[in-house]
């Protein structure tokens, strides 16, 4: 089950997106339950076709996923502020978006580190 707990976690452990798209477990999206999704993966982004063409989630650049994740009932493309939730039993999406943003530490990082 998906708590707000877990979520939390997720974030807190996926801050940064992998040094390499090929970290990413991107074998995931290609689960037989996620058929009705349609999605595409090509080498720079992933295309979900369950949503909308004017929904900002419906083309993911790779580079900008942090990690791909698999629950129970779902298949989570981690990005970073929000999380999208691919239902294995339908073509519903579910997407947390954290609206909690960084924190006077987090910025000071961000500026020391070039990532403004």
């Amino acid at each position: 089950m998906i708590t707000k707990q877990v979520i939390e976690s997720i974030y807190k452990k996926y801050k940064r997106a992998p040094k390499s798209v090929d970290m990413l477990n991107v074998g995931l999206l290609f689960d037989p339950a996620l058929e009705p999704h349609n999605i595409f993966i090509d080498d720079k982004k992933v295309v979900i076709g369950s949503l909308p063409s004017d929904s900002p989630f419906h083309e993911i650049p790779l580079d900008r996923i942090h990690a791909i994740l698999e629950f129970e009932r779902h298949v989570a493309i981690v990005l970073h502020s929000s999380i999208i939730f691919l239902r294995k039993d339908s073509d519903k999406v579910d997407i947390h978006v954290n609206l909690k943003g960084p924190s006077l530490l987090e910025k000071l990082r961000m500026s020391f580190a070039g990532d403004k």
